[in-house]
């Protein structure tokens, strides 16, 4: 009984709660396909070529170093049938060298266990983590290339795994315009219950460009995503505006998923700090995500 019981919440939460991302019959730890930061996912997630902040332990390991300044980023984000994320990374530049932190943890809560129809005999808590370091090397000038090691972890009711995943970066910058290429998420899990979880190893290619006059700025951005086993490739579309570089406009548009297309939101910055939010609407049901990140650059 029990066995059936966590299967049938293995498919749930891999087929259902994270449907809108491609592989889910094929791979699990779908957290690990979320966007991170408000800044991101206003922007639909065309991010590899711009992530310039903590969450370039996520998006890019090459942009960890993408900027002089050292940055430590949060973010809490409420999503889809009682899923929360939160975030948390850092990074600062040593000469040509880069390094980068993150801690990154999902929760489904309140799952219902029930042995027999009628009322619930427990809850419980799903539980996804990752956690680790990126380094990043000035190989040239205008070109980065950098990895990403981290430990995974997830809990499903009182069955549990853990692995290690990899990403490996690069990233080229001429003038105002960037270009990126990342592989996500090679490595393995240890079993869960009784068979191991497959990572889902993906591919993203991006280009992005900033534009400033006088007071204003606009930047552009494009990235082509796909999860390698079972994913459709997907394009992830998304534009900033701004203005005294204190406050930016930004929307998004992602092709192919069930129920995500368009995002929005604005961020301010006043010297050192910045506070981004982002909106994405999901169709069939699935209601809305809102998302906060706070930043400050060092």
């Amino acid at each position: 009984m029990r066995k059936i019981f966590i299967t049938t919440l293995i498919l749930f939460f891999a087929g259902i709660t994270f449907g809108q991302n491609d592989g889910a019959g094929n791979t699990g730890l779908s957290f690990l396909k979320l966007g991170i930061g408000a800044r991101s996912i206003a922007m639909g997630e065309a991010f590899v070529s711009l992530a310039d902040d903590g969450t370039a332990y996520i998006y890019n390991p090459a942009r960890v170093n993408a900027t002089e300044n050292g940055n430590v980023t949060a973010m809490f984000n409420k999503t889809m049938m009682d899923m929360t994320t939160n975030f948390v990374g850092a990074k600062f530049r040593l000469n040509k060298f880069g390094i980068g932190i993150g801690l990154l943890k999902t929760t489904v809560s309140d799952i219902e266990v029930r042995n027999n129809p009628g009322a619930p005999i427990e809850t419980f808590n799903s539980d996804n983590f990752s956690g680790g370091i990126s380094l990043c090397y000035d190989i040239q000038n205008n070109f980065t290339a950098g990895i990403t090691v981290k430990m995974l972890y997830e809990k499903i009711y009182i069955d549990e795994a853990s692995g290690y995943g990899l990403d490996f970066g690069a990233n080229y910058k001429i003038n105002n315009v960037s270009f990126a290429v990342v592989l996500a998420n090679v490595g393995s899990m240890n079993a869960l219950l009784n068979s191991e979880t497959k990572l889902p190893t993906s591919l993203r290619l991006g280009a992005s460009y900033m534009y400033r006059k006088d007071n204003f700025s606009i930047t552009g951005a494009l990235d082509g995503f796909k999860v390698l086993d079972g994913g459709a490739l997907h394009t992830h579309i998304g534009i900033e505006g701004g203005y005294k570089d204190f406050i930016f406009l930004r929307g998004g548009y992602q092709t192919g998923y069930e129920n995500k297309s368009f995002s929005a939101g604005l961020g301010l910055k006043y010297k050192s700090l910045y506070v981004d939010y982002a909106f994405q609407p999901y169709s069939i049901g699935f209601g809305s995500g809102n998302s906060i990140s706070l930043g400050y650059n060092f």
